[in-house]
């Protein structure tokens, strides 16, 4: 995960409103999960965003925070320890899920801005991954982020101000093959008109759509939908 040495620190400045339409639709997934047959695995955490969702809509779940980028582990390790709560039942992990100590059984699982990092043949193993440890009743909750490769020319991303700095930023997405797009994002810090820093950063992305995504999992014996910008998948 090229970039989030310069990401982390903006992270949650542009993604926290922005994404808040696509949290909805995961703490509405996650409703009535029974958790007592194990964790619930937040798989690429991040900053912790979506930790935070799994754990306000499911008050007695353990959860496995897996994020291997360091930086974003360091405004997770943040949110998690200034709240007692998240300190309690949080557990971060610091490798790529296909290396995390997952125990036999898990509760559910949830991707949030995150599969795009995962290769074709690496998503064949996650959904075998996954498939294995899913428990009766179970769910895995992926987040469709960019279905297609397609060149996108820049656009704004919405940003926001703390004190008196505005923060802003631009993406856009160069095409690489069929499957893939090449994303750069920068991001500026602003005071009183005046640019005081101006970062950018580079991702490499893997593109999924819902269908294909449905149809992987399924090899692997789990039953999808696409339900908003999520794919809900279970056993079958």
């Amino acid at each position: 995960m090229n970039g989030y040495a310069v990401t982390a620190q903006f992270y949650d400045v542009m993604a926290d409103d922005q994404h808040s339409a696509v949290d909805t639709q995961i703490a509405a997934a996650l409703t009535g999960l029974d958790t007592t047959a194990g964790p619930v695995v937040d798989i690429g955490a991040g900053t912790g965003l979506t930790t935070r969702v799994i754990a306000t809509t499911l008050p007695d779940a353990d959860i496995f925070a897996v994020e291997p980028d360091p930086s974003m582990r360091c405004a997770l390790m943040a949110r998690v320890w200034s709240a007692p709560d998240l300190r309690r039942r949080v557990s971060i992990i610091p490798m790529g899920i296909m290396d995390a100590p997952l125990p036999a059984t898990i509760a559910g699982a949830v991707l949030s801005a995150s599969l795009v990092h995962f290769s074709p043949k690496e998503r064949a193993k996650l959904w075998a991954l996954l498939a294995n440890r899913l428990v009766a009743g179970g769910r895995v909750i992926a987040e469709v982020q960019c279905p297609y490769a397609v060149a996108i020319p820049q656009m704004q991303m919405v940003g926001s101000r703390i004190g008196r700095v505005e923060y802003e930023g631009q993406a856009s997405a160069e095409l690489l093959d069929e499957q893939r797009q090449r994303w750069c994002v920068t991001y500026r810090s602003v005071l009183d008109g005046k640019e005081l820093a101006c970062d950018s950063a580079t991702y490499d992305c893997w593109t999924i759509s819902a269908d294909k995504i449905v149809a992987e999992a399924s090899a692997a014996g789990l039953v999808g939908r696409a339900d908003g910008n999520l794919v809900i998948l279970d056993l079958r």
